[in-house]
């Protein structure tokens, strides 16, 4: 797998550039051009690093801790997902190399990769679209990794590096087609998302769910986190699969990073709520205390990473007022 990060990180910088495709393209001429190593972003050298030691025989965990060390953000972000993965232990890890122990060679390494990747974002307080795609990656990753954790699921750490990756194919298909894609977005009929990927179709061949996973898949991430952020939009095309619970995980996180999109549509949080209390057995009330839990872990995940998210919304009282609308609206309901 390093091979092959290390062989887009070079080709990128020396191949010509694949010439934008006229729209709507088919699946396959889209899927060239989108992932076409001109344009692929850097991952950051530590990930690379990392990626590399870790495929080693002879790798031990020491050499990835003296690896990890070197970089401050990401020696904090692997300390506080191993930690907040251990609620409950008796001993909190304090040290990058009892991190490594703790998390095994196999999980820093998608590790490195999903903490690495939001950061291939170019940020900046002055660019929604940047802001936005920083606060719905880190949301949403805390999201499913909390989520998880109710759900008593054996490595919440990895649901978060999973959901943390779902929506690179946003950041893909954005640069090689920022025109066509600030012209999707404008769709304000969709507030949950769920006929994005149809509408991405429509327009550019193939959707991001598709360009993310056959991005993961190049880069030799295993099926456990491909096939989740394959389907994290349909969930129930995994039913009957060791990879179904993931994707509903990271489906369920999405729908509640849109939140604030969802306020003046008493509809969407209607299915919100519905999901809520008959998948995650969270009622409103649950529900309402849940967010109120987590919105200080995304603030601090954020912080950790030393990711630019603007303001991170209060879900709770988001959630409170659609909520209060929806009653309104249906008295038999509230």
């Amino acid at each position: 797998m390093a091979a092959q990060i290390t062989g887009w990180i070079t080709r990128g910088a020396t191949t010509r550039p694949l010439p934008t495709p006229a729209l709507p393209a088919n699946r396959e001429v889209a899927l060239q051009a989108i992932l076409h190593p001109s344009r692929l972003p850097s991952v950051p050298a530590v990930a690379v690093k990392v990626a590399e030691i870790t495929t080693r025989p002879d790798c031990l965990p020491a050499h990835v801790g003296s690896v990890i060390a070197g970089d401050p953000g990401f020696s904090a972000a692997l300390l506080q997902t191993v930690n907040c993965a251990r609620e409950g232990a008796a001993r909190t890890v304090g040290s990058v190399d009892r991190a490594v122990l703790v998390a095994g060679l196999n999980r820093v390494r998608v590790l490195a990769l999903g903490l690495s990747l939001p950061a291939m974002r170019p940020q900046s307080r002055y660019v929604p679209a940047a802001l936005a795609h920083s606060l719905t990656s880190i949301g949403g990753a805390i999201f499913a990794r909390e989520l998880a954790v109710r759900r008593g699921r054996p490595e919440p750490e990895e649901d978060l590096n999973a959901a943390l990756l779902r929506d690179l194919g946003v950041l893909l298909i954005q640069q090689t087609f920022p025109r066509a894609w600030a012209e999707l977005l404008a769709c304000k009929d969709d507030p949950l998302g769920e006929e994005a990927c149809a509408r991405e179709v429509a327009k550019f061949g193939i959707h991001h769910a598709e360009v993310g996973a056959e991005a993961l898949r190049r880069w030799g991430l295993p099926d456990d986190i491909v096939e989740p952020v394959l389907h994290h939009h349909h969930p129930d095309r995994l039913a009957g699969t060791r990879h179904a619970d993931r994707a509903e995980l990271l489906w369920f996180a999405d729908l509640l990073t849109r939140l604030e999109a969802v306020v003046e549509h008493p509809e969407a949080i209607d299915r919100v709520l519905t999901i809520a209390t008959t998948r995650f057995g969270l009622t409103r009330g649950k529900l309402a205390d849940f967010l109120d839990e987590v919105r200080p872990k995304i603030d601090q995940f954020a912080e950790a990473l030393n990711r630019e998210i603007g303001r991170c919304p209060d879900y709770g009282s988001l959630l409170s007022v659609a909520t209060d609308e929806l009653s309104r609206l249906s008295p038999a309901r509230g």
